[in-house]
């Protein structure tokens, strides 16, 4: 019997004036290579350049270390280094969570936690990830290292609120399966 890691759900805090109108990604992790946040921003680029009003924060990350990784500023927030309280105030008031890792992963745990917060996630179809989200029930998982596909499934979750509220509802009954 494999045990997971467990996840708290007494520390989420999810915003219930969920979905906004235009939709809050987040991006939580370092920036070093394997996270895929180069990934993340050239399909956040592209998901702007398609007219989706969008906004993208990045923690964990400063923004020294992001500055190099971007064309386009707009859009993109870079709140740092943050708390955990603060990390789960903006895993809650998130619409979505992007995890473009290419590998590496052994189990996601900040999956866990959006799911606890009511946050349906893109994450990169790998390992650690494929054993947390269930692919088009809580989140949707794209081809790792592929900005075209994870900006053409952000794009189809932005223009459509209502299943982004299936899917957070389905993530938080699968935070369950963690806690």
């Amino acid at each position: 019997r494999i045990v997971p890691n467990g996840v708290d759900l007494s520390a989420a805090r999810p915003d219930h004036a969920r979905p906004h109108e235009r939709l809050d990604i987040l991006f939580v992790g370092r920036a070093e290579g394997r996270k895929g946040l180069p990934v993340l921003l050239r399909a956040f680029e592209a998901l702007r350049g398609a007219g989706v009003d969008a906004r993208l924060t990045v923690a964990g990350a400063t923004e020294q270390e992001v500055a190099p990784l971007l064309l386009d500023i707009e859009g993109v927030e870079v709140a740092g280094r943050v708390s955990e309280e603060d990390k789960w105030r903006l895993l809650g008031r998130a619409d979505l969570l992007c995890a473009p890792s290419l590998g590496g992963e052994s189990f996601g745990m900040v999956l866990t936690e959006a799911f606890a917060s009511s946050t349906p996630v893109v994450a990169s179809r790998i390992a650690g990830y494929r054993d947390v989200v269930r692919s088009r029930q809580d989140g949707l998982l794209v081809p790792a290292g592929d900005a075209v596909e994870l900006g053409e499934a952000l794009r189809d979750l932005a223009l459509d609120p209502e299943r982004r509220m299936r899917m957070a509802r389905s993530a938080r009954e699968r935070a369950e399966r963690f806690s």
